[in-house]
């Protein structure tokens, strides 16, 4: 067999497995859900699994890695897309509310903490790309937030960078809220999960002008 035909296996094994665990992890959770399952799920023996992946650990990493991709590729278009900086704001925030929604699973850990250390990266190459990705994602955030400094849609006494993780940090608590308390807003508040959506963002934007 050729090397452009081996590649080709392992990449649909590979994938294979990646889908197999998705159902899993999203029906049994990832908890319950172990490397037998996987293999009887995705239609492979154990030891083939273990060919393609060290643990589940590694299979959930992956899969950590192809949304943040996702989620990166998305934020980059969303800020090509609109020149307008209050728009573009606005259009991240929409965005990633979509991204929970169609990846609760995943959300809460494409925003935990991702390993630095080289010694990880060496036993697991998937946590090195999931850095470089989580550091291109930043990227693109520091972009827009530096030009919304220069532009003076931003206060200028921002540091970037901490604001950049404020940033995630609100978005994510904002975003969760709403999924978790979108009953009792409605029950109790008589506020849709949408109204407080906005008005949080709103909020969140109003701060980053500050007395503007």
């Amino acid at each position: 067999m050729g090397q452009r035909k081996r590649d080709k296996l392992t990449e649909f094994n590979r994938n294979n497995i990646v889908e197999a665990a998705k159902v899993l992890f999203e029906t049994k959770g990832i908890a319950q859900t172990t490397m037998d399952d996987i293999a009887k799920k995705a239609e492979y023996s154990k030891s083939t699994i273990y060919v393609y992946f060290k643990s589940k650990d590694e299979i959930y990493n992956y899969i950590i890695f192809e949304s943040m991709e996702l989620l990166k590729n998305r934020l980059s278009e969303t800020v090509a897309d609109h020149l307008d900086f209050e728009d573009c704001f606005f259009s991240i925030c929409r965005n990633l509310e979509q991204f929970q929604q169609e990846y609760p699973l995943y959300f809460d850990s494409i925003l935990s903490e991702i390993s630095i250390h080289e010694e990880d990266f060496i036993q697991y190459p998937i946590l090195k790309e999931i850095y470089r990705t989580g550091e291109e994602m930043n990227e693109v955030l520091l972009n827009l937030i530096e030009k919304g400094i220069a532009s003076g849609n931003l206060r200028p006494d921002m540091r970037p960078m901490p604001t950049i993780f404020m940033l995630w940090a609100s978005l994510g608590g904002i975003i969760k809220m709403a999924e978790q308390k979108k009953h009792y807003f409605e029950e109790k508040l008589q506020l849709s999960k949408q109204t407080y959506l906005e008005h949080s963002y709103q909020m969140l934007f109003d701060g980053l002008k500050g007395g503007k």
